[in-house]
């Protein structure tokens, strides 16, 4: 019991830190064991808090600074949070606790549309680090998360309905942009590799990631429903035909490529929506209206003619 207490709780130094006290934060949930703790607070009027320590010899703490001296809106997806450097302790981040978006109840039976703009969105996003030479290098669902109406009342500096990227601690900035960087050594990561690979190109590995959380994300909302083979296409793309590339990868697009490919798709998709309802709204119509007798026009020109 003491063990597990140890791995679930967090630091004393930390839940008694002045940054927590002064805002109330008491820290009780784990959600990763030894690194990262939430607040509980049930009741509707009180928001909830994550805190995560930074682990050593990582550059979690440099990339948020960098990300967050840029204007936070889209296509910036860091979510908002403030790091605290504690002397002789590891840093920590404060970060409002919001919703995985895979755990959301609406994702079970996601139209179509909504679906492809959490794609864009999560693509704008993972674009947006790639364009500063950052790589993620884990990117999968539970690094994903979203804020309600009720979440963004509580925290003003999130949007409702944003997609929000977390956890930079495997994360790498370097020297060199999507199409020039060389592979590197992979962290130990949610998804295995393909081949077996042990070096990646970090952005390639990056669209490689996301589209296996995409693909994860169409056999959950889609499990037991037809989805459009354009989609399914899309995703495959992403994922690619890995041949186990050692320098820069070319076996799936870039993420600007991704992004901007995804929104012919969703163009597509859209006017396909649109002649779908207008279909639907002339059967409805046709349901309301009475039908003309098909012997009337006859009948009149018979009297007419008798007349």
């Amino acid at each position: 019991m003491g063990h597990c207490e140890t791995i679930l709780s967090p630091p004393e130094w930390l839940n008694g830190h002045p940054e927590l006290r002064g805002r109330g934060i008491e820290l009780v949930l784990a959600l990763k064991p030894y690194c990262a703790w939430r607040t509980d607070h049930d009741d509707s009027s009180t928001p909830n808090y994550a805190v995560k320590l930074v682990p050593p010899q990582c550059e979690e703490v440099e990339i948020y600074e960098q990300l967050h001296r840029l204007n936070p809106a889209s296509p910036n997806h860091t979510l908002p949070c403030d790091v605290i450097c504690s002397g002789t302790e590891k840093p920590f981040l404060i970060m409002p606790c919001l919703i995985k978006v895979l755990d959301q109840a609406e994702c079970w039976d996601w139209e179509l549309l909504p679906m492809l703009d959490f794609f864009r969105q999560v693509l704008e996003g993972v674009e947006f680090l790639h364009d500063l030479n950052i790589a993620h290098m884990d990117m999968y669902g539970g690094q994903v998360l979203t804020a309600d109406e009720r979440l963004a009342g509580f925290h003003k500096e999130v949007e409702a309905g944003k997609i929000y990227i977390i956890d930079f601690d495997l994360s790498k900035r370097l020297e060199r942009g999507p199409g020039q960087q060389h592979a590197i050594e992979l962290p130990e990561s949610f998804y295995e590799p393909p081949l077996g690979m042990t070096r990646f190109d970090p952005y390639s590995w990056d669209v490689y990631c996301t589209g296996k959380l995409f693909d994860r994300t169409v056999k959950f909302s889609y499990s037991d429903r037809h989805l459009p083979w354009i989609v399914r296409r899309y995703i495959d793309w992403l994922i690619g035909n890995e041949r186990g590339c050692t320098t820069v990868c070319h076996c799936r697009p870039s993420a600007r490529r991704a992004r901007q490919l995804l929104s012919v798709v969703i163009l597509g998709a859209r006017v396909w929506d649109q002649c779908a309802n207008f279909v639907s709204r002339m059967r409805d119509l046709r349901k309301i209206v009475p039908t003309v007798p098909r012997n009337l026009f006859q009948t009149r020109t018979n009297t007419t003619l008798g007349g």
